[in-house]
């Protein structure tokens, strides 16, 4: 039996395209990540290299800015399954629910969440509404417009905007401690993103990242956390866009990425917390959730990430490292996971000797999602 043909699809820069208007007049529409570099294309490279480097796998990159660019490398790749690290289509972040919507209309395998986990977590109040049913524990959370429409909120709260994630419009002001500063900050998010925000009580403690692997019984890898000690006087315990994508800054430099180091009891609740999130919000193949433990030690989930960064030094591949696995060994069980949905793909595994045990089950409980989850198009931001 043949290798698999793998088609990773990645992000294309915008400015590229030279019927698109320039990138600087459309970010006024809010539309795109304000300043971000685009990790998808780093990622890519990786993978691609990675995969290419096993025996007899046929392996394709295709960076696409388009819907109509996605069918095309599609058709002439004819790939058996698709490794879908598309952020963002024509340019907008908000796209990347369309993406894989698209791909779930055309009925190949993909690796990562499907349309409907990556529209539930894009939007923060929604996915915190979804968690709170489901008895997960989350911070109080108010969606709010703009600053003429403030609620009644505890202090100290952090503001957040709604549909964004890398920490954008994260900053040293996001963590507010009276009216007025909360009114500020929150006129100047929705004046960068465009966007309402979600203020949400503020937990004080530690921040832990717990990353899964696999479906549809996820693995947890071990714990990571963000060491605070480094930051500089007076600056709030949260990773802010500065922290996070200037790597030569006070806040990037004084917020490490460690291993966690937890008590029994304090893994255990937190590992239970981080699954529980995953599976009530519909995730696959791999992601993060971002926990934070209070004073009392209690945890609770401040925000979840689909489709987190694959690159190899990003926290996920870090957090695979301290369980032993490999860069390969990672992209292979995400490759696994995606193959399994699969039942015309499932001989494909079996004869690279990588058939997942639950492929069966998790066939079954694909085409039901997908069956009642395609009837029309998803609703947009």
């Amino acid at each position: 039996m043949a290798d698999p043909r793998i088609l990773i699809l990645s992000n294309r820069d915008p400015e590229e395209a030279v019927d698109e208007p320039p990138l600087l007049q459309r970010v006024g529409s809010g539309r795109l990540r304000i300043g971000r570099e685009d990790g998808s294309a780093v990622a890519a490279e990786s993978v691609l290299a990675t995969l290419a480097a096993t025996p007899g796998v046929r392996v394709a990159h295709r960076p696409v800015l388009r819907p109509n660019e996605v069918l095309a490398a599609i058709g002439d790749h004819r790939p058996d399954v698709i490794v879908n690290l598309c952020e963002a289509l024509d340019g907008d972040s908000r796209h990347e629910v369309m993406c894989a919507w698209l791909l779930a209309g055309l009925e190949l395998p993909f690796t990562g969440s499907d349309h409907v986990a990556l529209r539930s977590c894009l939007h923060k109040a929604e996915a915190n509404r979804i968690l709170a049913r489901a008895g997960v524990r989350v911070p109080q959370t108010v969606r709010v417009e703009g600053p003429d429409h403030l609620p009644e909120v505890a202090f100290p709260a952090i503001v957040k905007p709604e549909r964004e994630d890398g920490s954008t419009g994260i900053d040293r002001g996001s963590v507010v401690h009276d009216r007025a500063a909360l009114r500020d900050q929150v006129a100047a998010v929705v004046a960068q993103c465009r966007q309402p925000v979600v203020v949400q009580r503020y937990v004080h403690g530690r921040e832990l990242s717990v990353s899964l692997l696999g479906w549809p019984v996820p693995r947890v890898l071990p714990p990571g956390e963000i060491a605070f000690q480094g930051l500089p006087e007076g600056h709030p315990h949260v990773v802010t866009y500065e922290a996070k994508w200037r790597p030569e800054t006070a806040a990037s430099v004084g917020t490490p990425a460690v291993a966690a180091v937890l008590r029994p009891l304090e893994l255990r609740r937190v590992v239970a917390i981080g699954r529980r999130a995953f599976e009530v919000l519909g995730l696959r193949d791999y992601g993060r959730v971002d926990v934070r433990l209070d004073e009392r030690g209690t945890p609770y989930v401040i925000d979840v990430n689909p489709n987190c960064d694959l690159s190899p030094d990003a926290g996920f591949a870090r957090a695979a490292a301290r369980a032993g696995l490999s860069y390969a060994d990672v992209l292979w069980a995400i490759l696994r996971s995606a193959l399994g949905r699969s039942a015309r793909h499932a001989d494909l595994l079996r004869a690279r000797g990588r058939a997942p045990a639950h492929a069966a089950r998790g066939r079954a409980a694909a085409s039901s999602a997908a069956q009642g989850g395609l009837a029309t198009a998803p609703e947009a931001p």
